[in-house]
Formats: C-alpha cells, sequence, structure tokens
C-alpha cells in the first residue's frame, strides 16, 4: 500500500516539478524577445522553414526573407505603404474557416454521397 502512495507522490511531484520548469522557461522566452530598437510586424509563412517578414527598426520598416540558411533584406517599406489587410469574403484567403462551416460542407458531401 505505501509503494501506492509513494509512487503517487513521486508522480505529483514530477508534475510539479515540470509546470514549474515550464514556467520559468516561458519567461526567459519572452524576456529574449524584447528589443528596445527593434520590433516584428508581421511575418508570413510561405513553406517549410521561409517566412518574410516586416520588421520595424528604429523609425524604417523593412521586409526580410527568412530562411533556415540565411536571413536576406528584401526591401525597405515606406510607412504610408503598410495598412492592414481587410480580411476577405468566403474564399481562399489566408484566414481559417469556420469549424461549422467545415462541418456542415462535410454534412452536405456525406448526404450527397460524395458526388457533385
Amino acid at each position: 500500500m505505501w509503494r501506492i502512495f509513494a509512487t503517487f507522490v513521486i508522480v505529483a511531484c514530477i508534475i510539479y516539478l515540470s509546470y514549474l520548469a515550464s514556467k520559468y522557461l516561458g519567461r526567459g522566452m519572452s524576456k529574449g524577445s524584447n528589443s528596445r530598437y527593434m520590433r516584428l510586424i508581421d511575418q508570413l509563412t510561405l513553406g517549410q522553414d521561409r517566412h518574410i517578414a516586416v520588421i520595424q527598426v528604429g523609425g524604417k520598416y523593412l521586409l526580410v526573407g527568412v530562411t533556415a540558411g540565411q536571413i536576406s533584406i528584401l526591401s525597405e517599406v515606406k510607412d504610408e505603404e503598410l495598412f492592414p489587410l481587410a480580411p476577405e469574403d468566403e474564399g481562399g484567403g489566408s484566414q481559417p474557416m469556420d469549424f461549422r462551416k467545415m462541418l456542415g460542407k462535410l454534412n452536405d458531401l456525406g448526404k450527397r454521397g460524395g458526388k457533385d
């Protein structure tokens, strides 16, 4: 009986220590990303280990290409050229599809037997 209790206590200690370690590591990661002179404005994933990003360095905005092997400055973007893009209506936009709509489409497909 005492072995079961000891095992339970050990498992609880391991869970608690892993919680503390993840909390400590999480704090360390966020501190490392704070910079007084640079800021990541936005990034877009183009493929595995390939991104383009807009970075603010001082008063300049730079469009950079990021791969696993290098980082390249593609161009300097003027402040007036930066504006938020409006989300596209229903379609091939980069916004994820609503789960309810996706489930409805699958349900309709199942009712039709997979035929268009």
